[in-house]
């Protein structure tokens, strides 16, 4: 009892509810530890928002308003390094797990990407893209991700892009023009959404990359085909400024599928938890009909591929890697593995991603073209000086043509556009490092900020005594003229004049990051900056890109596998080949 009464408890005697004010006080107290358990943890001496370690979510409200503001993902990454002053911080932007380190200076940002092996592909964007199946973007840095991106080798080779690429893309990007000319007709002066004829038109790019002739359906043909039949009197009567509703031609099932697995991609990429996310999806009905379909197309293209091998006959991006495992196999002395579910993954990957990311760069250099009139006029000047036969010969500009043309404005467009409409790249540390002198642990997320200071905003001040010694003896690509303003549409940026008048393109006027860097970067960058090169001249020579109302334009942006825009419209003027003169 003497010692009952120390620790103030009830008797035997005592009702049993006489002792809820203790259970209370224990049960409060333990659920107050667990939460300050929970709380975000700060790694120490970085700089971060006091008020997100107060709260078990972080910066995820903060960041959920300013996405709902229409603001850019890799914009308030940007934002959080200015506001705090410091080209190394961290947001929690992930509940219960470690905070995420921004790097917002390039110099820094470049060198963790091509020279410091300790910064690895991080393991949940490997777990994102396990829709993709057993592809070579799914691997560590190492032998096995070496091996399989020799596999493909020959595929952004000079000869594969201008010799087999170039002709069909081409090809298509004239079928696109026709497409537009169709819109343009039945539209009457009215705006119209380019999204899907983009999306179309790489899709078949894509394909014929993928498969070549072995794989004949087309996603843009149908949708040419149905517009052509359409007649302006079956155009709802709309005000000048409402856009034009085109039906959309129905897709054949893999064409469909390729799209949709897409949005199952953009969805598990995004989720907090990607392997649950994807397990769900994994589940449901329609998406193993997707399944099966995809298997049942690869496995036909595998098989036509390995003839094609055998008889000699390499064209195909496929043809290409088998023929590679082929090589590989007789120097290891093994079977090549040709028919196999890993050849499969290997070349779904390429329209998967490819249409989606080459797509919405078609889309932000055509929406900025048609919100800057005197760089879309003096982008179209550049190209009727420079491919003159064409002009006289009253056509567009051939492949080969376009291709040895030197367009140094062009090239600034194109670049320019991608420096304002950038998403982060992700390495997580495989070991424990330092960025600019603060310690970072093994297994954190750290985002090179590419919408930030230095690109698209200030720059934040750096101690260089703190650079990595990798970085201080590498040479410096230059620095934005930061007196202009960094967010608006300037190629002129990039261009640097010559002393006998003429002007270049400098690719590295000023840091950008939109392909990343080192050996992990964007494997299709050369194909993709192909297809944008091809494209977009042939549309400014074709066409005028009119005024859009504002509702219709405007720069918000969705981050996912790209930024795609929200709103993709323009209003086209057709050019009349026979009033074409040189500038």
């Amino acid at each position: 009892m003497a010692l009952r009464g120390i620790l103030s408890l009830p008797s035997d005697d005592m009702p049993w509810w006489s002792a809820a004010p203790l259970v209370f006080v224990f049960v409060s107290a333990s659920f107050y530890l667990l939460y300050k358990w929970l709380l975000p943890k700060p790694l120490p001496g970085i700089p971060y928002n006091a008020g997100a370690v107060n709260s078990l979510w972080g910066d995820q409200p903060a960041l959920a308003r300013y996405l709902s503001t229409d603001g850019a993902f890799s914009t308030w990454l940007g934002e959080q390094c200015l506001q705090m002053g410091s080209p190394v911080c961290q947001v929690f932007v992930q509940p219960f797990k470690m905070p995420w380190i921004l790097v917002a200076d390039f110099h820094e940002a470049q060198d963790i990407l091509m020279r410091r092996p300790e910064f690895d592909k991080p393991q949940f964007l490997i777990d994102a893209l396990q829709v993709l199946g057993d592809f070579h973007g799914r691997y560590k840095t190492g032998d096995a991700y070496k091996s399989r991106r020799q596999l493909r080798q020959d595929l952004m080779a000079p000869k594969y892009l201008n010799n087999y690429i170039g002709p069909f893309l081409h090809s298509k990007a004239l079928d696109l023009i026709n497409l537009f000319e169709v819109k343009t007709n039945l539209a009457k002066g009215r705006p119209f959404s380019f999204r899907e004829d983009y999306t179309r038109t790489v899709l078949d790019i894509m394909l014929h990359h993928s498969f070549g002739k072995d794989y004949d359906e087309s996603a843009l043909e149908p949708q040419l085909e149905l517009l052509r039949r359409m007649t302006t009197s079956s155009i709802p009567e709309a005000g000048v400024d409402e856009p034009v509703d085109f039906a959309e031609a129905p897709r054949s099932f893999f064409i469909e599928l390729l799209h949709d697995t897409a949005q199952v991609l953009e969805k598990t990429t995004v989720s907090l938890a990607p392997q649950l996310n994807y397990w769900w999806w994994s589940k449901q009905t329609w998406y193993k009909k997707i399944l099966s379909e995809k298997n049942r197309v690869l496995k036909e293209q595998l098989r036509k591929a390995a003839g094609n091998l055998e008889a000699g006959r390499v064209r195909s991006a496929l043809d290409h890697i088998m023929m590679r495992e082929q090589v590989a196999a007789e120097k290891q002395g093994r079977k090549p593995q040709l028919l196999t579910q890993t050849m499969a993954d290997e070349i779904f990957a390429d329209p998967m991603t490819g249409q989606h990311t080459t797509s919405s760069a078609l889309a932000w250099v055509t929406k900025y073209l048609t919100a800057y009139p005197h760089t879309q006029t003096k982008l179209r000047e550049e190209l009727y000086s420079t491919i003159t036969v064409a002009i006289e010969e009253k056509r567009p500009p051939t492949f080969e043509e376009l291709r040895r043309a030197r367009l140094p404005y062009l090239e600034a467009v194109i670049e320019e556009a991608r420096r304002l409409t950038p998403f982060a790249i992700v390495r997580e540390t495989i070991e424990d490092t330092e960025i600019l002198g603060h310690k970072i642990p093994k297994g954190v997320q750290c985002l090179m900020v590419s919408a930030g200071p230095g690109i698209t905003m200030p720059s934040v001040p750096v101690n260089e005594r703190t650079r990595s010694e990798t970085s201080k003896t590498a040479k410096p690509w230059g620095k934005w003229d930061e007196s202009r303003d960094l967010t608006l549409f300037e190629p002129e940026r990039w261009l640097k004049p010559r002393e006998d008048g003429k002007i270049d393109f400098d690719a590295t006027s000023g840091p950008q990051l939109g392909f990343g860097m080192g050996t992990r970067q964007c494997w299709g960058r050369r194909l993709a900056q192909l297809v944008v090169r091809t494209i977009i001249p042939l549309v400014v020579w074709e066409f005028e890109m009119l005024e859009i109302p504002d509702k219709l334009g405007g720069y918000s942006g969705i981050d996912g596998i790209s930024r795609e825009p929200v709103n993709a419209f323009v209003r086209l003027k057709k050019l009349d080949r026979s009033e074409l003169r040189l500038p």
